[in-house]
């Protein structure tokens, strides 16, 4: 099976309009290598199919892409022919979300990011690289508040959340090869001998230690790349079972959701065969399998779907953002200034609960404003200038 994707506009979306036939006699948008504009759509649809036709494979143009490849390794030839890729990475640690220990991060040296980046593009641009529409995380115009808003809209009450342990290190190139294998216009391009020798190079300078870094700009896209024939063939079966489960996929994290009860262990059992379909080298982390209904402590990515089917960042980060607004202003009525990392950090977290729960964190926002007769919105405003 082969598995194609195209960006769909929302409207076009709710509609229901793209038919596999559309892709074939459709419009330049749907395939067009350099043609930026169909980017901007956020949403995709995949479709299955069991062979590419020669109408579809005549929308690929293999000498544009395997000299596209060249050029590339040719002007990075040094990177690529070094053989202790840690040589190219800058590795530090930074605390996990969770607060479970420690998470690794390689960031590539000036050099290789910029090969990365533009190898990212090619992807891109050259080879139509997208997601499967279940796929929100380090996708252009989407955030965690768009994947949490569409369990929202479903009114989904269950929710069983899970995630996968070492995700981008557990991604072999193995693994991203045979998946690309499947999925076109890669699935195409690499049955020549060519094209599959050249971007195996390319292909050479996204990985470290047999895995995926994190850290750099183009392992976020392969992953959610090779993620299609798996998020398809979860959504697939969801659909199948019920039509009122929703699937989505935050990196590593999925959530499947159901306005109903519904027995998670064959879910996640579900989800495990399907991996193990594609042979895929990702295990679930069995301690943060997450079964429960929206009246208890619903986190999603941070922030909290409530019995009420409102999202909200929860009560004990609100009374956390009264504390830290009372002690600002507290000490700026001093004139005790604020570090200036302190203050950015306070300033981001303002932006991020607006985000989340706009009215509530304006309205506390106008009351510690009326308190101490300020603006906060100028204070900080003035702050950052200052240091500018």
């Amino acid at each position: 099976m082969f598995y194609v994707t195209i960006p769909v506009s929302d409207e076009e979306k709710d509609k229901n309009q793209i038919s596999f036939d559309d892709i074939l006699f459709g419009t330049k948008e749907s395939f067009a290598a350099d043609d930026t504009p169909h980017r901007s759509k956020k949403t995709t649809r995949t479709f299955c199919v069991e062979y590419i036709s020669e109408k579809l494979e005549s929308k690929i143009d293999y000498d544009s892409s395997i000299t596209a490849i060249l050029d590339f390794n040719k002007k990075y030839a040094k990177l690529i022919e070094t053989k202790d890729k840690s040589t190219l990475y800058r590795t530090f640690h930074i605390p996990k979300k969770s607060g479970g220990g420690l998470r690794e991060i390689n960031a590539p040296n000036d050099e290789l990011m910029e090969a990365l980046r533009e190898l990212k593009y090619i992807l891109e641009h050259k080879f139509y690289a997208l997601y499967h529409t279940s796929a929100y995380a380090y996708v252009r115009g989407r955030s965690t508040m768009d994947c949490v808003r569409k369990h929202q809209s479903n009114e989904s009450r269950w929710f069983l959340k899970m995630d996968f342990h070492n995700f981008f290190g557990s991604t072999t190139p193995q693994f991203v090869e045979k998946q690309l294998s499947m999925i076109f216009p890669f699935c195409e391009l690499l049955k020549g001998r060519e094209f599959k020798e050249a971007f195996s190079k390319a292909m050479s300078l996204c990985f470290l230690h047999g895995g995926l870094p994190q850290g750099t700009p183009i392992s976020p896209l392969l992953t959610n790349l090779i993620m299609i024939p798996i998020d398809y063939t979860i959504t697939k079966k969801l659909r199948e079972k019920s039509g009122l489960f929703i699937y989505t996929r935050y990196a590593d994290d999925m959530y499947i959701t159901n306005k109903y009860s519904f027995r998670f262990t064959e879910i996640r059992d579900m989800v495990v065969g399907v991996c193990k379909e594609f042979n895929a080298p990702y295990d679930l982390n069995a301690k943060k399998t997450r079964y429960g209904s929206s009246a208890g402590r619903n986190w999603i990515l941070g922030v909290m779907l409530n019995k009420d089917n409102n999202i909200t960042i929860g009560h004990e980060k609100k009374r956390t953002f009264k504390a830290m607004l009372f002690h600002f202003l507290t000490d700026y009525k001093n004139n005790v200034a604020w570090e200036l990392n302190d203050v950015q950090i306070l300033d981001g977290l303002i932006s991020y609960y607006k985000m989340v729960e706009g009215d509530a964190i304006s309205e506390i926002m106008k009351k510690y404003d009326q308190k101490f007769s300020v603006n906060t919105a100028s204070i900080i405003k003035a702050r950052l200038k200052s240091a500018a």
